[in-house]
């Protein structure tokens, strides 16, 4: 395990992540930045008592990785916020929410209050799917209960390549609330269990179209000690691909769109601007870099109004009349939950492919 007591105070007090952080621009106090989070981790490792804003600090991070990003000394602070979750969950101070988040995944394969049983709904007859198939598509929870819409795209793109792909029966949610809230050897016993399903149904590829779910069980699984026997793939890494192939051909359109890009993919951001310009569009950026839409590990149930005010960093940010381009369904549900009227469209990446070449 990292020495996070010594990583921790290496903080040379440069004031870096203060400047990057979401949490710390619309709350506008200096007690609830990166470096106020790390500083906590001694005391909470000796069980001291704190504060409910102390404890409130810890929970109000995104785990985006903008201030990993800025850092000079490297100092690996949404770990060291893990960390310092992992403790508080063990010494049972967790908020309440987010321990039945954890509970209804582990027992429900679901986060939230969403229905297990109505996680194939989105599925259409039109949708050409294999009963068996060395490719599968997990649409994830966001898309599967929220954004049917991703999925239909997703697998008539697919269709339009000539790709078939199963579904998974027994498709749940990856965990990634669960690492993020410190429930680690929950979400290893959660990663072995689900990894061991994927390969008995004899698949190779995986094809995912949440970034969280493509950087869970792409790389976080194997941290987690269980690496995958399959190759997982973010759906517009594939979609590129077949592109470029000449396998997808969008029609060329005219016309600016407004991208955000997706905190996880934050370090791979060509591919989504690849397959827009295909289309024929410009790309009106938002910000110089990425920005979290505030809704990630647990801060939209414990703190909505401050995700809320998080989430409208972008929207203020958004061109009248644009269409603001996702390719994060978690993104895309906080965000027009949060908008006020009149709504602006929002659409995933995805299904704007889709209106190009279906």
């Amino acid at each position: 395990m990292k020495n996070f007591e010594k990583l921790a105070d290496s903080c040379i007090e440069c004031g870096k992540c203060w400047d990057i952080c979401p949490v710390t621009k619309v709350m506008g106090n200096q007690s609830f930045t990166p470096q106020a989070k790390i500083s906590l981790l001694r005391r909470i490792e000796r069980g001291d008592e704190l504060t409910e804003d102390e404890i409130n600090n810890v929970y109000l991070s995104t785990r985006c990785g903008a201030c990993d990003d800025v850092c000079p000394v490297d100092i690996p602070i949404t770990d060291i916020i893990q960390r310092e979750r992992q403790l508080l969950a063990e010494q049972g101070r967790e908020p309440e929410k987010t321990s039945k988040i954890c509970q209804n995944i582990l027992v429900n394969n679901v986060p939230g209050h969403m229905d297990d049983a109505h996680r194939f709904d989105w599925v259409t007859k039109d949708l050409e799917i294999a009963e068996k198939s060395e490719i599968a598509y997990m649409g994830g929870c966001w898309v599967s209960f929220a954004q049917p819409e991703i999925a239909r795209s997703t697998i008539q793109l697919l269709n339009a390549a000539d790709i078939r792909p199963m579904l998974l029966e027994e498709e749940k949610c990856c965990g990634l609330f669960l690492i993020d809230n410190g429930h680690l050897d929950e979400a290893a016993e959660h990663a072995r269990k689900y990894v061991d399903y994927i390969e008995s149904q004899g698949i190779k590829k995986l094809v995912v179209s949440c970034p969280g779910c493509y950087e869970v069980i792409g790389k976080e699984y194997a941290k987690l000690g269980r690496k995958p026997g399959f190759e997982v793939v973010f759906s517009l890494d594939l979609f590129s691909e077949l592109v470029r192939e000449s396998k997808l051909q969008p029609r060329k359109t005219t016309g600016a769109v407004s991208l955000r890009d997706a905190c996880p993919m934050r370090k791979e951001k060509d591919v989504p601007r690849q397959l827009i310009s295909a289309m024929g569009y410009s790309i009106e950026e938002l910000f110089e870099g990425t920005v979290c839409c505030g809704a990630p590990a647990g801060v939209k149930p414990n703190f909505p109004e401050i995700s809320g005010k998080i989430a409208n960093l972008t929207l203020e940010n958004l061109q009248e009349g644009n269409t603001l381009v996702s390719y994060c369904p978690f993104c895309q549900y906080h965000l027009d939950g949060v908008s006020g009227e009149p709504k602006p469209v929002i659409k995933d990446i995805s299904t704007l492919l889709a209106e190009q070449i279906l």
